[in-house]
């Protein structure tokens, strides 16, 4: 019995072993990284019937009219409904349409849904596609999943097997070098009156830090991005 068991621990622990080593993908999938995929690994095509389009590149540029600092500006703001789905008309839609939004439709006649063309507007800088095909080839889930070997920069697993390769995707996916963040908060107190506060963050998320990036994060924090962890800081001030 001893012996059985421990023929059956060892085979399963060459089977956990054999599906985190394979997790780095094979050549010919990675090929079609910026081919029929997308360079992270979506789907390149338009559907079926043409409602979502093909992913052309995604937005590289800011729209016209944008100002730097400002509130960001619609590229899409001239395009009107393709239509509109209200009480009326929402049997004709059902098949598109979750319990919700048609308990909303018979409860309210006066709430409609305007359905507006599709645009697949993502786009992320070229060294991080880059960096998604080179981690594809090397990127090993970590013992038991608890975090990822073998990969800098993109996403780690662009063919995902499992969930926990999909969760580490969107974990370590771009979000930009540096963003800036404003909150204002009021705070009501039971006699009425309130305390302000304003408060400003700094995030630096990148995982090949740019000089510009490390002179903008105060020095004690200089060393935690050089290794390529997310970082961030904030102030605030009181009224």
């Amino acid at each position: 019995m001893r012996s059985h068991s421990s023929k059956v621990f060892t085979g399963l622990v060459g089977v956990l072993t054999a599906t985190v080593l394979l997790a780095a993908a094979p050549p010919q999938e990675i090929s079609r990284l910026g081919a029929d995929l997308t360079p992270l690994g979506g789907e390149k095509a338009a559907n079926a019937d043409g409602s979502i389009p093909a992913w052309d590149g995604g937005l590289t540029q800011p729209p016209a009219g944008y100002v730097a600092g400002k509130h960001y500006v619609d590229p899409f703001a001239a395009e009107k409904p393709v239509v509109t789905i209200n009480a009326a008309n929402m049997a004709q839609y059902a098949g598109k349409l979750s319990a919700g939004h048609q308990a909303m439709l018979k409860a309210y006649p006066s709430f409609k849904m305007n359905v507006y063309p599709s645009h697949r507007t993502a786009a992320v800088p070229q060294r991080i596609y880059d960096a998604t095909k080179s981690s594809a080839a090397t990127a090993t889930l970590a013992e038991g999943g608890n975090g990822v070997d073998n990969a800098l920069g993109g996403i780690p697993f662009p063919f995902p097997k499992s969930g926990v390769e999909v969760i580490w995707n969107h974990m370590l996916r771009f979000r930009g070098e540096i963003a800036v963040r404003w909150v204002a908060q009021a705070g009501s107190t039971p006699s009425c009156s309130s305390t302000r506060r304003r408060s400003s963050s700094i995030t630096c998320r990148t995982w090949r830090p740019t000089p510009c990036a490390i002179a903008s994060c105060s020095s004690s924090r200089r060393s935690s991005l050089r290794r390529g962890w997310p970082v961030a800081f904030s102030s605030s001030t009181r009224r």
